[in-house]
């Protein structure tokens, strides 16, 4: 019989009993406990009195493999200033972190570790039923800039206005090339946040999109004439630009945290603020745990198929003036014709390779004559005795 099963009765008697011609060994017998028992039990009670009588935890009092108090403590804040922040706030994700806040000569414990120590204080709620069923094979570009994912998302102001977020998402890398808030997600919407992207991180060889008429007709369009390919999935099957959809979630969870934007111009500097988070300081799960923009430094670049990658890209976003001509630097004037006086268009110009787009349309493609500054459409002198068929 253990300690912890003997009645308090047997325990009063064992104190009690009289050793003066006790049969210790009978008596032991008898009861069903052992002599060791029987002595140490009334060793405690000399010592302690009644207090030897309660049961006692048999558990040791120090855990040989027990993280330090400190250390426990500080996993809890930083849990719970990433949630604070909108941010993931995995076992992984404190791990990351945790260096930074532990003082001096405590260890980072493992994710295993700290997922644990969540579990116990109750930050997580084991949920075995949302465990895959089978595992997915996942297929990544090999190089940075081989493929982009474009998607858009619902969002809304804080008066109840619903706008939309145009994200683009380098496949390889997983940076995030574009996050841009429009009230429409159209063509030309999509056009200028494929452009602003490509401004910052270069051209991608391709894109990826669901089949969203701006993106699958508009935006694949545009691309074509700059060398670039368009692919998008099937109807009903998200799982092809998966990357950009679960990057919805993520970001969504950081603007919920986020004072809500009024305005549209409040909502892309929070836009702007994330993507330096996330491209720059966050580690990535599906890059073991790196940083999105070191990977894309660090990775071969891919391109658009008709154009020698050494060659530097100019975009720009211009004006067309009374007389239907933009200028660019100084260096040359552009004709596009009286149609698009007042027009806002983006002009990409790749060596002497020169595409403008009026919302999303291409309206004029030329080769630069770096020899005269005047770019006019027609290329002979004297009035046109035709018209030229817009593209």
């Amino acid at each position: 019989m253990s300690a912890k099963e003997i009645p308090v009765s047997v325990r009063r008697l064992i104190v009690s009993v009289e050793m003066e011609g006790l049969n210790v060994s009978e008596f032991c017998r008898q009861h069903g406990i052992s002599r060791w028992l029987f002595y140490d039990l009334r060793r405690r009670f000399a010592a302690e009195g009644d207090v030897a009588l309660e049961l006692r935890s048999r558990a040791p009092k120090t855990v040989w493999n027990r993280i330090p108090a400190e250390t426990e403590e500080a996993i809890i804040t930083e849990r719970k200033r990433l949630e604070a922040a909108g941010l993931d706030a995995g076992p992984a994700s404190i791990a990351f972190f945790l260096p930074a806040v532990l003082d001096p000569g405590l260890e980072v414990p493992s994710e295993a570790t700290i997922w644990r120590v969540l579990t116990r204080r109750g930050f997580i709620v084991p949920q075995p039923d949302k465990a895959p069923k089978h595992a997915h094979r996942s297929f990544t570009a090999e190089r940075a800039n081989e493929c982009w994912q474009i998607d858009d998302t619902s969002w809304q102001l804080a008066d109840g206005t619903e706008v939309k977020i145009i994200n683009i998402i380098d496949d390889c890398s997983r940076v995030l090339i574009r996050s841009k808030a429009e009230h429409r997600c159209t063509t030309e919407t999509a056009l200028r946040a494929f452009v602003d992207g490509a401004e910052q991180w270069g051209w991608p060889a391709r894109f990826l999109s669901d089949n969203a008429k701006a993106f699958r007709f508009g935006l694949a369009e545009a691309a074509a004439l700059l060398g670039i390919a368009a692919g998008h999935s099937r109807p009903y099957h998200p799982q092809t630009c998966g990357k950009v959809e679960r990057f919805h979630q993520t970001l969504k969870k950081w603007l919920v945290a986020q004072p809500a934007a009024a305005t549209i111009k409040q909502l892309q500097a929070l836009l702007d603020q994330f993507a330096h988070i996330y491209n720059h300081t966050r580690p990535h799960r599906s890059l073991q745990r790196r940083i999105p923009a070191q990977v894309h430094t660090a990775t071969p670049k891919a391109g658009p198929a008709d154009r020698p990658l050494n060659q530097p890209t100019d975009i720009r976003h211009l004006k067309v003036r009374s007389n239907g001509v933009i200028c660019i630097s100084r260096r040359y004037d552009i004709s596009l014709g009286a149609a698009y006086i007042g027009h806002t268009v983006t002009v990409i110009i790749t060596g002497l390779n020169c595409h403008v787009f009026d919302q999303g349309i291409l309206i004029r493609q030329l080769t630069l004559n770096p020899n005269r500054r005047n770019q006019p459409i027609y290329n002979r002198p004297g009035h046109p005795t035709t018209i030229p068929k817009q593209l």
